[in-house]
């Protein structure tokens, strides 16, 4: 039987368990779209078990500080739920898709050649656009449907930083959280957006990803009219240099300058996880309290904000017409 139209929830996934850290980092170290090598047959599969390895422990502590699994799949469940719900009728039926846990891209496209899905619509919960992220999940699709011989006609949404909706709920978060620190005057408040950062190189390249995390950075100033705030990128792992400043370098700046209240706003992240519980939420507000910064806080990532189901609908809409 001839299906409606499949949407298709893109995120980056997380192990659903302690023992399951090392096989999601074993498939992120596998992604031939971030990491590429000569003989990539032989040698990815060498530098994704090394690197696993190394990175296992670590991660695995991280996990266990924020409940021992990545709340990522109910987050993103939630979001296939009320943008379901918002849908609202039999002509539309929303996946969650996965890069490296489950449900992964070849399951899914299982799913959907079984259930006869003849248009899909792809939908990269990245508001920005970056060839490690969205560019990855693309690709993957591409690949599966390739092995699975299955031609749907695809349809991807684009980059949609730019969302009216989606900035009205960012601005809505912003404020509400700034009511939880002493002092909620904008004035006592220094905002700083953190992105996830990525290789300089990979900007070099030219990938677009911080141009467009600098473009969403500039219209939430000119919403907020606030005025202290800044940009920063989190998450550097090894030793080539990466998008700069460093959120642990600007907290020192701001020590220094004597600022009381830091508010944290997750600006590439639309889904709860460990960047955003572990990292910013103990890791940073660990080193903030250490610096001589009393108040700290992150507000939490969009997650089911009706605004972001608002603005996800009208992205579905959209694409359909």
């Amino acid at each position: 039987m001839k299906k409606n139209t499949a949407v298709v929830l893109f995120n980056l996934g997380g192990p659903d368990s302690l023992e399951n850290v090392r096989p999601f980092l074993y498939n992120l170290f596998s992604d031939p779209d971030i990491f590429r090598f000569p003989l990539a047959f032989i040698s990815q599969r060498l530098f994704a078990s090394l690197a696993s390895r190394r990175r296992t422990t670590g991660a695995q502590a991280n996990y266990a500080a924020i409940g021992g699994k990545s709340p990522i799949l109910e987050n993103t469940q939630k979001q296939a739920d009320a943008l379901q719900q918002a849908l609202g009728d039999d002509s539309y039926t929303v996946f969650i898709c996965m890069r490296y846990w489950h449900p992964m891209t070849a399951e899914v496209i299982t799913t959907l050649k079984r259930e006869g899905y003849e248009q899909v619509i792809l939908l990269p919960l990245y508001p920005q656009y970056s060839t490690t992220t969205t560019g990855s999940s693309v690709n993957e699709f591409r690949r599966h449907c390739r092995k699975q011989h299955y031609q749907p006609v695809i349809k991807i949404i684009d980059p949609w930083y730019g969302q009216d909706d989606y900035q009205l709920a960012m601005v809505e978060s912003i404020k509400s959280a700034a009511e939880k620190l002493p002092d909620s005057n904008p004035e006592s408040i220094h905002l700083l957006f953190s992105a996830h950062g990525l290789p300089q190189k990979i900007v070099d390249d030219g990938d677009p990803y911080e141009k467009q995390i600098q473009t969403t950075y500039e219209a939430m100033c000119q919403r907020l009219q606030w005025p202290h705030t800044s940009l920063c990128y989190q998450s550097r792992v090894g030793p080539l240099p990466w998008l700069q400043p460093y959120i642990q370098d600007v907290l020192k700046e701001l020590a220094e300058k004597g600022t009381k209240q830091v508010l944290v706003y997750p600006v590439a992240f639309v889904s709860d996880h460990v960047e955003t519980l572990y990292e910013l939420g103990m890791q940073y507000a660990e080193l903030a309290g250490s610096l001589g910064i009393p108040h700290y806080h992150v507000v939490p990532a969009l997650n089911d904000h009706p605004l972001l189901i608002k603005a996800l609908k009208q992205l579905v809409l959209d694409k359909s017409s």
